[in-house]
């Protein structure tokens, strides 16, 4: 597991750590993590058998790693919680929301605070990894999307430490920055950000 920090911006008000299990290299290139691809399932292509050894990777990786970061930063009375993904949740089938169930399972596994369904997108945004999809609809990321496009069950964080899991981690997109701003503004103590994969550099 690596660690990247991310500095305060004109989303976040303070530098925040994400913790991150491996580099996205870039789809079906060598040692790139494909199998989060596959758990997007962008075009419905694959029913959720297709996908159980996808979902056994995702939830083997965070069962090991999550407890490290609590471990490191000293976390209490800790939330786990997922950055939904960009569409209305009710527009996907559950062979779409199985990177969200094994975040689930991996919580319900630890006996940590289950909040993976405090955060519910009920309204379409762009696709951050890809613009030209057909029907990409919604608002491009903007400081408070995450305010404006979920409904959120606030006082499930209030007064938590609060791991936020994505799957993806790329630096200028800001949608993580937003949800954990917004986690912070609804009183969570802290917020850490830890995802599988972050796209490397483009420097």
């Amino acid at each position: 597991m690596k660690k990247h920090m991310i500095p305060k911006n004109s989303y976040l008000s303070d530098d925040t750590v994400c913790y991150y299990n491996r580099d996205y290299i870039g789809y079906q290139k060598h040692g790139n993590p494909d199998f989060i691809n596959r758990l997007k399932n962008m075009t419905g292509r694959y029913d959720e058998l297709d996908l159980v050894r996808d979902f056994l990777k995702v939830f083997d990786l965070a069962y090991k790693d999550i407890p490290q970061i609590i471990d490191e930063k000293h976390l209490e009375n800790c939330a786990v919680a997922i950055i939904p993904r960009s569409k209305a949740e009710k527009t996907y089938d559950p062979s779409q929301l199985i990177f969200k169930k094994a975040i689930s399972c991996v919580a319900d596994k630890l006996n940590l605070y289950n909040a993976t369904d405090a955060i519910r997108r009920v309204t379409d945004t762009k696709t951050t990894h890809s613009w030209r999809l057909e029907n990409n609809s919604g608002k491009m990321p903007h400081r408070g999307i995450t305010k404006e496009s979920c409904n959120i069950d606030s006082a499930l964080f209030r007064n938590k430490d609060v791991i936020l899991v994505d799957d993806i981690y790329t630096e200028g997109v800001y949608v993580a920055e937003d949800c954990m701003q917004t986690l912070l503004d609804f009183g969570a103590k802290r917020v850490i950000l830890y995802v599988i994969a972050k796209t490397r550099n483009r420097s």
